[in-house]
């Protein structure tokens, strides 16, 4: 199973589709952290915020278990997300061959980049999780 880097809203019901499958992007994050440094623009990992609490619990069978601080979330403007998209989504299309799966990648930035169009007309912020 492969991990995904998937969008939160404030907004739990915008009105437009919020839905990314995100797996290409999380596959390929390595090689976007380069690139997003190389730009000068955000990682990804940056705009996650999540609460941890639900990875760790009180199971003895697992190797996480005990407490975890109160979670403490922390919102991005989605015209932060839209720059990280959208430049990272053109240093591809001029350098496909620094990115395996291009193509599977560049829809996924492609879906990030609409997503966060439409919620930076909507005025809503958004924070990313990663779903393991």
């Amino acid at each position: 199973m492969s991990s995904a880097y998937f969008v939160v809203l404030e907004n739990p019901d915008p009105g437009f589709k919020t839905y990314v499958n995100g797996a290409a992007v999380a596959k390929a994050a390595p090689n976007l952290d380069r690139i997003a440094r190389m730009l000068h623009v955000r990682r990804i990992e940056d705009f996650v915020s999540q609460d941890l609490a639900e990875y760790f619990d009180d199971d003895e069978e697992d190797d996480f278990h005990g407490n975890v601080a109160e979670p403490h979330t922390v919102w991005y403007d989605a015209s932060e997300g839209l720059e990280w998209a959208t430049k990272i989504a053109e240093y591809i299309r001029a350098n496909p061959d620094d990115v395996h799966d291009a193509e599977s990648v560049l829809f996924d930035l492609d879906e990030y980049a609409e997503l966060f169009r439409n919620a930076a007309k909507a005025k809503i912020r958004f924070h990313i999780e990663v779903d393991f």
